[in-house]
């Protein structure tokens, strides 16, 4: 019996062939999509697999976040606080607050250290590659504390030139400064205290914060006046920030905040926040 070599169809192979790849790069594709989902939904998967989330925030500043006494580092309190505690009743988790240097905030975001970070931070178009913010929950303008006795000397921010301005490190206000008061001395310190203590020693002639928070050292002492920043520039608000990616958690926040908004209960946070600040 003579034995015939096998000779493969050509056009069946010619068929097949690109039918086998679009199979294998469909089957790619979806195993690609499926990792991609995964991963968007990790974050909020873990926090639920632990029970509790881990809220990162700067405890200096009120009325977004501050301890109702500051020397015995006591309960936590503020505008940042009321929404951390909402978005942990939401998830039906514990929440866990930590309390971090506002320059490391967003070091520990990407470290996975915190879930959230919740300090009245600004949605700056530079952050934003760093991280995802949620939508704004608060709408401030820029003010500048000086010292009452100085009313006349200062009253708005062209006249801080050739003086010493204080901001927070890192913050949206040490942007603000630089950019816009040209020819003064910047003095950058990590906590909020420290730069209002500064003003009030003279060692600074004014110091760059938030309405709400310079409102608040107002009411506390006589000898400061809060002055509104002139500037071209809109408010970009306060926003929660998660980690790049963590799209599930953000839309879980989004959620959160909207519903707060509609409730009209982050202005009552604010209120309530600013009466406790008195004491602060």
């Amino acid at each position: 019996m003579s034995s015939k070599s096998f000779k493969p169809n050509r056009f069946l192979l010619t068929l097949w062939l690109p039918c086998g790849l679009l199979g294998m790069f469909w089957l790619s594709g979806c195993r690609m999509q499926s990792q991609e989902i995964r991963k968007e939904a990790g974050r909020l998967e873990k926090i639920k697999a632990a029970g509790k989330i881990v809220v990162g925030t700067s405890a200096d500043y009120p009325p977004y976040e501050f301890y109702l006494l500051p020397e015995l580092e006591s309960e936590m309190v503020g505008i940042d606080i009321d929404i951390a505690e909402a978005i942990a009743s939401n998830l039906n988790v514990k929440l866990e607050i930590k309390n971090i240097v506002f320059s490391k905030l967003f070091d520990e975001l990407a470290a996975g250290n915190i879930d959230i970070a919740l300090a009245g931070l600004t949605p700056t178009e530079s952050r934003k590659h760093i991280v995802d913010f949620s939508i704004p929950y608060y709408q401030a303008i820029q003010n500048m504390l000086i010292r009452a006795e100085d009313r006349e000397r200062i009253k708005m921010l062209e006249d801080l030139r050739g003086k010493v301005v204080g901001t927070q490190k890192g913050s949206i206000q040490e942007d603000l400064a630089r950019n816009l008061v040209s020819g003064a001395v910047f003095f950058l310190h990590e906590e909020i205290d420290a730069l209002v203590d500064a003003l009030l020693q003279k060692k600074v002639d004014a110091v760059i914060l938030e309405k709400p928070v310079a409102d608040t050292f107002v009411l506390k002492d006589s000898a400061l006046l809060n002055l509104e920043c002139s500037t071209d520039s809109q408010p970009l608000g306060s926003a929660a920030a998660v980690r790049k990616g963590d799209k599930v958690l953000l839309e879980r926040i989004n959620q959160v905040l909207q519903r707060l908004i509609e409730e009209n209960k982050i202005t009552e946070s604010i209120e309530a926040a600013k009466l406790l600040a008195k004491k602060y």
